[in-house]
């Protein structure tokens, strides 16, 4: 049996940019002619040329398919301080140890 490498995988839907990050093909989008796509994920409904990124810029059309540019990354993070939260309730019924 072989062992083929992750990175060497070939998924189906996803694409390998120049960089090296895989990219998966996007949803919510038609074809139209000359390679030109029609992303209907936002009431934008950007009609995207071959190569180019729509408005919100996280989808670019390749070859006449929309790949999703931020597909595995975080695109946000929040950092809430614990004293902020309500815990007064939770912890009157509960018994243990809490660091």
């Amino acid at each position: 049996m072989k062992i083929i490498p992750w990175k060497d995988l070939k998924l189906k839907g996803m694409y390998k940019n120049k960089d090296g990050e895989m990219m998966k093909e996007a949803m919510y989008y038609e074809n139209l002619k000359d390679k030109e796509v029609n992303c209907q994920l936002c009431p934008h409904y950007c009609k995207i040329p071959l190569g180019e990124v729509g408005k919100c810029g996280v989808r670019k059309n390749i070859d006449g398919s929309l790949y999703s540019l931020n597909y595995g990354k975080i695109t946000s993070y929040a950092y809430d301080r614990i004293e902020k939260k309500n815990h007064y309730f939770t912890f009157i019924l509960v018994r243990g140890y809490f660091p």
